[in-house]
């Protein structure tokens, strides 16, 4: 589920950029910024099928920050080697592609569902894209958290059959907080996501959340992030999607940074692993 970026692999690379913010990078005297963000993704697992599904991910985004609020945009380029898995506003998800019946009809959970071999797939292709907007609603003060109000919006502009997209808008709004305790950051996500149904797939709407630790290293020029991840049931009869991520974070320099996250699926409907290099580049 890359949950998403903000996908769950999405939140861990801007979690882990924020700590860099909040450590070293010191706002520009008109208030406002602009940056290019991107990540690199693998993920490999075969979450309900007797089938392994590899997919690869390219991230590409931009955003605008200005005092209080954030505007961004991102688009992927997917390459994956079966069409069994979608791509939604809340990541990957095991919808069957071409055989969303065989997922509908299954009977209970942890029944593997075998689906048959493809062939002639085209395996690479350009993701929905989605845009973020963040309203700083309070600071953060001694006591209290900084709180945003972020909505997002799926475009359904990607081919459903090829698995790299659902073909209805996905929407979602909710609660972002952070909150430095003493030299350690909490961030705390919770979004409610509207999602639109693939054809003779039904996708239920969802609460999607995340819990994470940064920890700034050698004056914020690394920083370590640990995270938890998941959403409430998206497919009847399939586990909810739930995850454990591993960070490590490098800044180059004031506008410049690397991002190196791993994560472990631990219900049946995410990948088994995941594997990210992400960047940001401040303008």
């Amino acid at each position: 589920m890359l949950i998403r970026w903000e996908t769950i692999f999405k939140r861990a690379l801007v979690t882990a950029w924020v700590i860099f913010l909040a450590q070293t990078v010191a706002p520009p005297v008109w208030g406002s910024t602009v940056a290019y963000s991107g990540s690199i993704q693998y993920a490999r697992g075969n979450y309900i099928f007797d089938q392994t599904t590899s997919s690869m991910f390219m991230f590409n985004g931009l955003s605008f920050s200005s005092e209080g609020l954030n505007l961004s945009v991102s688009i992927p380029v997917i390459f994956q080697s079966t069409p069994y898995v979608s791509y939604s506003g809340v990541g990957i998800i095991p919808s069957g592609g071409s055989e969303h019946t065989q997922v509908s009809g299954r009977k209970g959970k942890n029944q593997e569902v075998i689906l048959p071999e493809p062939v002639d797939y085209e395996q690479f292709g350009i993701g929905d894209p989605t845009v973020s907007l963040g309203i700083r609603l309070l600071k953060e003060s001694k006591l209290l958290p900084t709180v945003q109000l972020v909505v997002q919006a799926k475009l359904p502009l990607a081919s459903i059959q090829k698995g790299f997209g659902t073909g209805e808008w996905d929407y979602s709004g909710g609660l972002s907080l952070s909150k430095a305790l003493g030299k350690t950051f909490l961030f705390v996500d919770m979004y409610y996501w509207m999602l639109g149904d693939l054809p003779d797939l039904e996708l239920k709407d969802t609460v999607s959340y995340s819990i994470a630790l940064g920890q700034p290293l050698s004056g914020g020029k690394y920083a370590l992030l640990v995270s938890y991840s998941g959403s409430t049931n998206i497919i009847s009869e399939v586990a909810p999607p739930s995850f454990l991520g591993f960070g490590f974070s490098y800044r180059i320099d004031a506008k410049k940074s690397l991002m190196l996250n791993a994560s472990l699926g631990l219900t049946e409907s995410v990948p088994g692993f995941s594997v990210s290099l992400g960047w940001n580049i401040g303008f």
